[in-house]
């Protein structure tokens, strides 16, 4: 069985490197991008099943990755938004903008561990 795919966007590394190898531990096969234009270039070049995708980040912030990833990927996979606060960003709820799950920061193993066996078991986005 090949590991499941998953892409990290976001901007601090640490952060990134942590996720990597909690997300290596436990199987997966992990990509790394540092902002939403990197997070979109990489999924047009390899296909991911599933992201982790902060909000707050330079160049494309997560919420114009979002409004953005069903334009240009054809089969947009599963995203879920690491964030510390947000559930709802101009009006609409981040369950209308199709994520399939959030976790707050500071990330709880356990918790993002979960979720993401949670998404990737509910597959692609909504819509599809």
């Amino acid at each position: 069985m090949t590991a499941k795919a998953i892409l990290i966007v976001d901007d601090d590394e640490l952060r990134c490197e942590l996720l990597a190898e909690l997300l290596q531990d436990e199987g997966y096969a992990v990509r790394i991008a540092n902002d939403g234009v990197d997070g979109l270039d990489a999924l047009e070049r390899e296909a991911a099943d599933l992201v982790l995708l902060d909000i707050i980040m330079p160049r494309m912030d997560g919420i114009r990755f979002l409004q953005v990833l069903p334009q240009r990927i054809e089969s947009p996979p599963p995203v879920i938004v690491i964030s510390g606060s947000m559930d709802s960003v101009g009006g609409k709820t981040l369950e209308e903008m199709n994520v399939a799950g959030t976790v707050r920061k500071p990330v709880d193993p356990a918790t993002l561990i979960e979720t993401i066996e949670t998404a990737l078991s509910q597959g692609a986005m909504p819509g599809d």
